[in-house]
């Protein structure tokens, strides 16, 4: 096509930008035209006019010019063909294809009409002439002829609206020809009259490219940025655009990649749009300059670009697309170092933890949610996987985890747990969600962050309950949660380890509830029960353990064994001991003869029954309480508890005064177990058995036993004494004696018993007839008294006086029975000895101050001056006497026996006195009676009585 045609497509069609100008055809037209002369009156309803063609328009103009007389009106039909040349060249050009000038008369119309004086009519626009002629030449390719009209358009009227598309075309004019300079400044110029002016947003671009052609490419996008303003506008997308801007958008992004390209790259925009104000397309020119790298392969550099928008923009809504496009990029140009940290880096900036994703609602976030979980898959199995392999080789290489390597594998397991959580959080909902908790729980557990793995183990098992994993994970929190408590055993940090026990038991109940299909529900339950038992919850070890024990399908003996010893257990400690010894017999049911823990639980039953019958005995059930006791030995013969049981049984019997059966218990239980400790405790029960049944022998026989084997010295005293006394109850004085002198002779203390031991002694021996012994005892009495020191008692005196007085009146005897008689000097010397006697030993008695003792003691000394007295008055007289040597015989012993009466007197007169103290007892009465004798007439009067009768005169 020639440049003339071409030029005439430009006039006549929109505005596009070419190596052609660009010219505005559909302008406004200025000045006079026929529309402006005053309008025919035409009739009414006039008939259809047929359209004139262009020849014929002209043929009119020309003849009306012809016709015309004044010049105004000729110059304006001048005008007018010369526009209607204009168009004619204008349709001739388009239809040609020859190369040739199409203007000329056009041109020599315009031209003429400009020399002419156009100050005479002011209704035509020598502004508008000015521009028809530039067009003319223009389009004729006269383009300096073009531009001299255009400069003289401009120099008369600079704010002409032709000036802007004058400038624009010489703008045009010097680009075409290289001179980017002059170029740049007439596309300022046209810039200059503002957007209102259609060739505004041309004039910018091509302003943009006059700069970049002189290199100066910092103004060059500054230029091209205002292009993007004007089209994009409003936040538009390019994608809104219709085709001939998207096409200028697209021309104008890649010459700003090129221009920042030959910049400092990515920093160059950066550094723009922060001196011009940020845009919202800008990102636009990091994807254009990322793709020319790549185009260049400059894989490095583009991904650079990439990063930089990344660190510049974090929060930025391309910075998602811009790394993975970074990813890509490493790929492509074989970077393998740099895509894992690439990955890393894009989970850190838009994971769900990032300040990206928290200024986003989730529906935008998921916008790249497939490739964040491509990524956190990847990277998560990647560290998860390098820390097992490390620990795999190290193993195998026979080396140990030193600290080092471990710290080494937890930073790997660590960095795997927390892509694997960061995956959770953000797609909690997806189907490998479950699985990824639980490699989450594995490498926490493997980094030893026990509770962080408990806790992802059990979000698994209860929370997602998946069929795939849960029922493990399940068991794996178990497994962990012990040995956590093991690590806490080790710190004795009771508080936390009684917190997690705690926990395992919640674990075991809940895995138990959820999985009860699986082999190791009965396990983990069994175990929570032991627990809760060690605990003292015996309660819900009581519900958990119930739970094993009608389990289905049936656990292992092993397990129901343990599971109703923790019944048993458990109800025995609630004192629920007849449900317990049903459990215990339960598990005995379980067990094999050899079982070592037979025996334990056998006691076990027994301890329960013994358990059972207290509360019988605290019920007031002591019967049914003792055959329960009984039955014990049956149950655990010859344990401990059995032994204690019987003897309980017998105490109880005893409470219960069933003396017999009570009696049969005790000596059975001292025939089978005559080492027991409480053996040594039965005698004294018998003894009380025995006096309740007043069986005072076998009661003396047993107290025998206690006196000879007790091990306790007041025990053994005190039995023998009881002993002895229950010897002479039941007449059986031999064994009384023997137990009493047993008694005196080996417990001479406490005195005041023994003084009574040797009471009994005289009594008995006396009973028996047996004086020698009594006479010992009697002595022994006296004997004890007087050896007695502080001691003494007044039983003792009594008892030393009472064996005292015997032995004087037996010397009174002696006394007594010697007569007085001739010889008398021989007789009255034997009697005068025994008065010796007697007399002293009465004294002796008289020492004792003894009430009872002391007035016999008087009366019979006084009797025995008496006795003396009446002695010698009976005594025998010599025989050879005359009557009045008799006489004076009589008298002279009268004078010798008188003062033995007077003697007498005083001595009885002296013990009866005792009776105006109020003392009176036989030996006064007799101290009464014997002075009667003495002097009747003092003391033998009779009473009168007067009598006086009563009866009725």
């Amino acid at each position: 096509m020639s440049l003339m045609r071409c030029l005439l497509l430009l006039f006549l069609v929109v505005p596009l930008l070419s190596a052609c100008s660009i010219i505005r055809e559909d302008i406004d037209e200025l000045g006079p035209t026929l529309a402006d002369l005053k309008p025919v009156v035409l009739p009414p309803d006039p008939p259809d006019v047929p359209k004139a063609s262009l020849d014929e328009v002209e043929a009119n103009y020309r003849a009306a010019l012809e016709v015309a007389e004044d010049p105004n009106t000729k110059r304006k039909i001048l005008v007018r063909l010369a526009d209607l040349e204009m168009k004619r060249s204008e349709r001739n050009q388009l239809d040609s294809n020859e190369d040739k000038q199409f203007f000329d008369k056009a041109i020599t119309y315009y031209d003429d009409i400009l020399k002419d004086d156009l100050s005479q009519d002011p209704s035509i626009s020598e502004e508008r002439l000015l521009y028809r002629l530039s067009k003319a030449y223009a389009l004729d390719g006269r383009m300096e002829e073009s531009d001299q009209a255009l400069t003289e358009l401009v120099a008369k009227y600079p704010n002409s609206l032709f000036a802007a598309e004058a400038e624009f075309r010489r703008a045009e004019h010097a680009f075409s020809l290289s001179d980017y300079q002059s170029a740049e400044s007439y596309y300022g110029n046209v810039a200059n009259f503002g957007q209102q002016t259609q060739f505004y947003l041309n004039a910018i671009y091509m302003k943009g490219w006059s700069q970049f052609k002189r290199s100066n490419y910092n103004d060059a996008v500054v230029s091209f940025t205002l292009v993007l303003d004007h089209i994009l506008e409003g936040e538009k997308l390019v994608a809104d655009l219709e085709s001939s801007k998207q096409n200028l958008a697209s021309d104008t992004l890649r010459v700003m990649g090129f221009s920042f390209s030959y910049m400092d790259g990515p920093k160059s925009i950066t550094s723009l749009y922060e001196a011009n104000g940020e845009r919202h397309y800008q990102h636009l020119m990091f994807i254009e300059l990322g793709q020319l790298y790549l185009e260049k392969k400059r894989y490095r550099d583009a991904a650079d670009t990439y990063q930089h928008y990344i660190d510049f923009y974090p929060n930025g809504d391309y910075g998602p697309e811009f790394s993975v496009q970074m990813i890509e990029v490493y790929n492509r140009g074989n970077f393998p170092s740099m895509i894992l940290p690439a990955k890393e880096g894009f989970i850190n900036n838009y994971g769900i933890t990032s300040n990206f994703w928290q200024q986003r609602s989730t529906v935008g976030a998921v916008e790249y949610g497939d490739t964040l979980k491509s990524y956190l898959d990847e990277v998560s199995s990647y560290y998860h996987a390098r820390a097992q392999q490390k620990k795999k080789t190290t193993l195998a290489q026979g080396k140990k985890i030193t600290n080092k390597i471990k710290r080494e594998l937890n930073s790997d397991l660590l960095t795997a747990a927390n892509y694997y959580s960061e995956y959770v959080a953000s797609f909690p909902d997806d189907s490998k969600t479950p699985g990824f908790t639980f490699l989450m729980a594995e490498a926490l557990y493997e980094a030893d962050q026990l509770p962080k793995a408990v806790a992802a183990y059990e979000k698994v098992a209860y929370e997602y309950k998946d069929e795939k994993n849960g029922a493990e994970a399940g068991y794996a929190a178990i497994l962990t949660e012990q040995k956590i408590m093991e690590q806490l055993r080790r710190s004795k940090d009771t508080d936390q380890l009684a917190i997690w026990q705690n926990k395992e038991i919640e674990s075991s109940i809940l895995f138990a509830d959820t999985y009860p299909l699986d082999r190791r529900a009965a396990p983990v339950l069994t175990h929570s029960a032991e627990i809760l038992f060690q605990q003292q919850q015996f309660e819900r070890a009581i519900e958990l353990a119930t739970r094993i024990t009608i389990w289905q399908p049936e656990p292992e003996i092993k397990l129901q064994k343990t599971a109703w010893l923790v019944l048993g257990h458990s109800q025995y400690e609630l004192e629920q001991f007849d449900s317990a010894e049903v459990s215990y017999r339960k598990t005995l049911t379980l067990m094999t003869q050899q079982d070592k823990d037979r025996k334990a639980v056998v006691d076990r039953i027994a301890a329960s029954m013994f358990k059972s019958s207290e509360l019988q005995v605290a019920a007031g059930e002591t019967g049914l309480a003792v055959d329960k006791l009984l039955r014990i030995s049956a149950i655990a013969p010859g344990s401990e508890i059995a032994t204690n049981a019987q003897y309980d049984a017998g105490n109880y019997l005893m409470e219960l005064q069933q003396w017999e059966r009570a009696e049969k218990v005790f000596l059975d239980f001292r025939l089978n177990n005559p080492k027991h400790s409480l053996a040594a405790t039965i005698t004294p029960k018998l003894v009380k058995i025995y006096e309740s049944m007043e069986r005072w022998d076998k009661a003396a026989d047993s107290l025998s036993e206690v006196a000879k084997n007790d091990k306790d010295k007041e025990i053994r005293r005190n039995s023998l004494y009881l002993a002895a006394e229950y010897y002479e109850k039941s007449k059986k004085y031999l064994p009384a004696i023997s137990s009493y002198r047993s008694y005196v002779h080996t417990y001479p203390a406490p005195f005041a018993l023994a003084v009574e031991g040797r009471a009994k002694l005289v009594e008995l021996y006396g009973k028996l007839d047996m004086q020698d012994k009594r006479d010992f005892w009697l002595n022994q009495m006296i004997k004890a008294h007087a050896r007695a020191g502080k001691n003494k008692t007044d039983r003792s005196r009594y008892f030393a006086a009472m064996a005292q007085t015997e032995f004087a009146g037996r010397e009174y005897l002696k006394f007594e029975r010697i007569k007085i008689k001739q010889p008398f000097k021989r007789s009255i010397k034997a009697k005068l000895s025994a008065l010796k006697v007697v007399v002293n030993s009465y004294n002796k008695v008289l020492e004792y101050k003894v009430g009872d003792f002391s007035t016999q003691a008087n009366h019979k000394l006084g009797e025995i001056s008496a006795q003396l007295f009446y002695d010698l008055m009976a005594s025998e007289r010599p025989k050879n006497l005359n009557e009045m040597e008799l006489e004076e015989y009589e008298l002279m012993l009268e004078e010798q026996a008188y003062p033995h009466k007077k003697k007498a007197v005083a001595l009885l007169e002296a013990n009866a006195s005792r009776s105006w103290g109020g003392f009176y007892d036989d030996w006064v009465k007799k101290s009464f009676f014997q002075l009667a004798k003495l002097l009747p007439a003092r003391y033998g009067k009779k009473e009168s009585r007067i009598e006086v009768s009563r009866g009725l005169h």
